[in-house]
């Protein structure tokens, strides 16, 4: 999940549409603040054939049990568990989430809108992430090199809600200049090939 530092929106509020797609269903932030062996207290976790194992797996079935992953990557049980816990501590598994369809929800377009700033300072930064940080129909944020300098990947019911989106919310921010959008035809992740 690409967080951005951005509040989530988690369809809290009956009758508005809420484009996080990924619902944190178990959070590590809170232990990895508060035990040593956190990824920000110490050198890179190095991660070894049996680690990618158990993490390709967790790619594809987060919820899967201890003794399910066990068998999956040739494991006993309980050493299993010790990997993946220190997994979590190390801060390698962020959390475990729920993919959602967006057309379960009444989303049925998805965009990607570049953003180019009137003011590249810090002010300007922030007053783009202020206004768009708690925007249900923004489900990612990140700040590029290049031409622009964020995409949004922005879901939206209609046509005329994008237009609303645009007009209303990103293009009334006094930091940004410019925007451009591209209609997304169709898309494919491939978050396991990295652990090949």
């Amino acid at each position: 999940m690409i967080d951005s530092g951005f509040g989530a929106s988690y369809l809290s509020h009956p009758g508005r549409l809420h484009a996080k797609l990924e619902i944190n269903l178990y959070s590590l932030s809170e232990m990895r603040r508060v035990n040593p062996l956190s990824r920000k207290n110490s050198p890179q976790y190095r991660l070894d054939a049996i680690d990618r194992r158990i993490l390709g797996q967790l790619v594809s079935d987060g919820r899967m049990s201890n003794l399910e992953l066990a068998e999956r990557v040739g494991l006993s049980p309980s050493p299993c568990s010790r990997r993946l816990r220190q997994l979590e501590e190390a801060g390698v598994i962020d959390g475990y989430a729920a993919r959602i369809d967006p057309a379960a929800l009444g989303l049925t377009l998805c965009v990607i809108v570049s953003v180019k700033l009137a003011r590249h300072g810090p002010e300007g930064h922030e007053q783009f992430r202020n206004a768009i940080r708690d925007r249900p129909e923004v489900s990612e944020c990140l700040l590029i090199t290049g031409a622009a300098d964020y995409l949004l990947r922005v879901w939206v019911a209609d046509i005329e809600a994008l237009r609303e989106f645009i007009t209303s919310t990103l293009q009334a921010v006094p930091a940004v200049a410019e925007t451009s959008t591209m209609l997304v035809l169709d898309q494919s992740s491939y978050p396991a090939n990295a652990l090949r």
